[in-house]
């Protein structure tokens, strides 16, 4: 695997900064939406490595690698997370659509 993959921590990681984002911006604008449950499905390779112990992560693979690979076995996996903010409730995110988002 190569220093650069994308890891399944990187994806929420990435998942969380954008929901982040996006309360920020329609903060105190209409119409508001409570972030539900948020389901995830993604291809993944365990990845190990064996230097001075044995560490193993989970490496996100394109979908359409998955069939290419010869030496690692693709496993998907589906995960739902249920976003709370600090006061331990779903948080809102509200504004006008951008382009696009109609």
């Amino acid at each position: 695997m190569s220093d650069d993959a994308l890891t399944l921590a990187d994806l929420i990681y990435q998942l969380r900064g954008d929901l982040n984002l996006a309360a920020w911006q329609g903060r105190d604008k209409d119409p508001k939406f409570v972030v539900g449950p948020i389901e995830l499905e993604v291809s993944v390779v365990v990845d190990t490595s064996r230097s001075g112990g044995v560490a193993a992560k989970l490496v996100l693979v394109d979908a359409s690698a998955g069939a290419t690979r010869t030496s690692q076995t693709v496993h998907r996996i589906r995960l739902t997370l249920q976003p709370i903010g600090p006061d331990g409730r779903s948080p809102h995110i509200s504004g006008e659509p951008m382009p696009g988002e109609e």
